[in-house]
């Protein structure tokens, strides 16, 4: 009688087997810390707010090029005029809102609590702006 014995066996080691099961612990303790981080993360992407203050200082830095300014201090409104149109920029619900020649309504800002332009000298002039943040509050000064 003979014996056959296999020799090609398709199974894992011990050995095989520690490896795969500690690459898998690894990547489990790696999982938290990936998650608070892309929550960290996502905070700052959802958040619009310093992205709107450039782009309402780009707005006031364009209009302010060839107008003259006039304001409004009991309606918090700035008002630039050239030769072809008049653009004015007002706080109207928690919003800065931007108008060109009385029509439109183009929202620069949301979440606005204060808005305040003040004449400092003949050329000078200071936008003040607070804006919540859920709990917090962003002061900006912006000198034009």
């Amino acid at each position: 009688m003979k014996k056959y014995v296999l020799k090609n066996s398709k199974g894992f080691t011990m050995i095989e087997m520690l490896l795969s099961l500690s690459f898998l612990l690894i990547i489990l303790a790696l999982i938290p810390l990936l998650i608070k981080s892309l929550y960290l993360f996502k905070d700052n992407a959802m958040d619009h707010t310093h992205f709107e203050l450039m782009m309402f200082r780009k707005e006031l830095s364009d209009e302010i090029k060839e107008s003259t300014i006039k304001l409004d201090n009991a309606y918090n409104r700035i008002k630039f005029i050239n030769e072809t149109r008049s653009t004015e920029f007002t706080l109207l619900n928690g919003k800065i809102i931007k108008t060109i020649n009385g029509r439109g309504n183009i929202t620069l800002v949301n979440n606005v609590k204060t808005f305040q332009v003040d004449k400092i000298s003949n050329e000078t002039f200071k936008v003040f702006i607070i804006i919540r943040k859920g709990d917090k509050e962003i002061l900006e000064e912006i000198y034009i």
